[in-house]
């Protein structure tokens, strides 16, 4: 049932005509978030929050500056690890239009972070620099305001954790489609005709 409604919002979103686009020189303000919980086969918890400003240099080009705050928590085998990380970010957009309401854009972002990683043994300070891009949907409600959503990542990440026993670095890249990756958001067009 839920898949049928799905399905059926998105052709009615699709299906709506009224203009709505950013112009060259607005500014935006982008505001998203993520949170999952799972229970199996220990227990974890994500949180992920972002605030954005961008700048328009053209028609539907956005660049932003702004900051991530990403909190893990996870138990295994009676073991629990708390993970806490803010970043400072650097993006790229570019909106493609679908009908006048729903935009296609890949978003490209570059982050650099710190903070620390808690388990009962150690707690370590880590910093990781990040680069992805995320396929984004865009509805605009009217050319003030638009809400976003996300789902997957491509994304390289280099991190290094330090604490008493000495150093760690780790590097990858992957692409992901799960729901942690699943972030959905609103956003404030000011100044945008």
């Amino acid at each position: 049932m839920m898949k049928y409604f799905t399905l059926l919002l998105i052709v009615f979103l699709i299906s709506i005509k009224t203009s709505a686009q950013i112009q060259e020189g607005a500014k935006v303000i982008d505001l998203s978030f993520s949170f999952s919980d799972s229970e199996s086969p220990g227990s974890s918890t994500f949180f992920f929050g972002q605030s954005l400003i961008g700048f328009a240099t053209s028609e539907n080009t956005l660049f932003y500056g702004g900051l991530r705050y990403e909190s893990l928590n996870f138990s295994s085998t009676g073991n629990e690890v708390n993970e806490h990380l803010t970043s400072f970010v650097v993006g790229y957009e570019k909106l493609f239009e679908l009908n006048e309401k729903v935009y296609f854009s890949p978003f490209i972002t570059t982050s650099y972070g710190f903070g620390k990683i808690e388990n009962p043994s150690v707690t370590s300070d880590m910093n990781q620099f990040t680069f992805s891009i995320q396929p984004r949907l865009h509805y605009f409600i009217n050319n003030k305001w638009s809400v976003v959503a996300s789902v997957g990542i491509v994304q390289y990440i280099s991190e290094k954790e330090k604490s008493g026993g000495g150093e760690l670095t780790r590097k990858r890249i992957g692409a992901n489609l799960n729901a942690a990756n699943t972030s959905f958001g609103i956003r404030l067009n000011l100044n945008n005709e």
